[in-house]
């Protein structure tokens, strides 16, 4: 009977972190039930802003950071991946780094105030012309979740 010797030269471990990444995510933005200002919810306040109502024009924050990124999302996905597949990050680690990421590209994007300007009575309201800036709550708001399956 002949013996066999099995080295896998790490196999094992890449094979269990790339099926811990499969399935996973990152989600980032406003969540309900985080936070509020005045008595609405930010994720309410979010969505009037973001769509926009009757009285607020649409300054879509969260789909124009999605496509202003789009490139850079996907490289810094696609590095992350690599750490992980290299063994220099574990799963959670890389995870946590693109919420971070993100998070800080989304809320740098809602600072950069390339929106629809405030109209001169809510002006005079804030004492700002920066759209989405108020009291800052929306800003820090912004928080990201990982998602694992």
């Amino acid at each position: 009977m002949a013996a066999v010797r099995v080295i896998d030269h790490g196999l094992d471990k890449l094979l269990r972190q790339a099926d811990a990444l499969n399935g996973s995510g990152v989600k980032v933005g406003i969540q309900a039930g985080v936070d509020s200002q005045d008595g609405v919810d930010m994720v309410d306040i979010a969505v009037f802003n973001e769509l926009g109502t009757a009285d607020i024009p649409a300054r879509p924050f969260a789909r124009n950071a999605a496509e202003k990124n789009r490139q850079d999302i996907a490289t810094v996905m696609d590095h992350l991946a690599r750490k992980v597949e290299d063994g220099a990050a574990d799963t959670d680690t890389a995870l946590e780094t693109l919420g971070q990421w993100y998070q800080g590209r989304q809320q740098a994007h809602i600072r950069s105030g390339e929106f629809v300007p405030n109209a001169p009575a809510t002006i005079k309201k804030k004492g700002s012309s920066v759209p989405l800036i108020d009291k800052g709550k929306l800003v820090n708001a912004v928080r990201y979740e990982v998602l694992k399956k």
